[in-house]
């Protein structure tokens, strides 16, 4: 019993001991983009991101919690404007959001402040592509040296993919449909 306790001991250091080795190669930041064409004039599709109203009705967050409390700054677009969230959801939790930097049609860089995840900056960007508008939007984040952040950070990059895949998906219909 006593051997049959040192080797399974000895395996899980070992396991232990790769996982760490393994997070050597693992970045130590996040980095997503995603994108869609839209096919609205450039004025609406960038009044969905620019006018914080707007988010109610395509943020993925919101969809993660439609109980979700969202109070807005007056004016509620443009720079400087912002809106403040507050969630049961433990994932979502509470915070603010503003617009820190827009250029009108090109660019749109936001600054998040959550109680619970710390501080983030995601940028939204405007060109036309054909006959439409394509809208990207990406985020970079550093989780740091330390293993479990690094695995952490492949996690939320994934789960990120999806959030910003769906926002987008309904920013799209919402500026089609108007």
């Amino acid at each position: 019993m006593k051997k049959l306790l040192k080797k399974i001991g000895l395996w899980i250091g070992l396991f232990v001991l790769g996982l760490i080795l393994i997070s050597f190669l693992l970045p130590s930041d996040v980095k997503v983009r995603r994108t869609v064409i839209v096919n609205a004039p450039m004025d609406r599709v960038f009044s969905q991101v620019n006018n914080l109203f707007h988010w109610e009705m395509w943020s993925p967050w919101k969809r993660m919690d439609p109980a979700m409390v969202m109070s807005f700054s007056n004016p509620s677009e443009g720079q400087g404007a912002f809106y403040k969230w507050e969630s049961n959801n433990s994932r979502l939790g509470k915070g603010t959001m503003t617009l820190s930097r827009v250029v009108q049609n090109e660019e749109i860089v936001t600054a998040l402040e959550s109680e619970d995840w710390g501080k983030a900056s995601a940028r939204f960007t405007f060109a036309h592509k054909g006959e439409g508008i394509e809208v990207a939007w990406s985020m970079e984040n550093k989780v740091g040296w330390l293993p479990w952040n690094k695995y952490f950070g492949l996690m939320m990059r994934g789960e990120l993919k999806k959030q910003f895949d769906q926002g987008l998906k309904d920013l799209k219909f919402q500026a089609e449909k108007s």
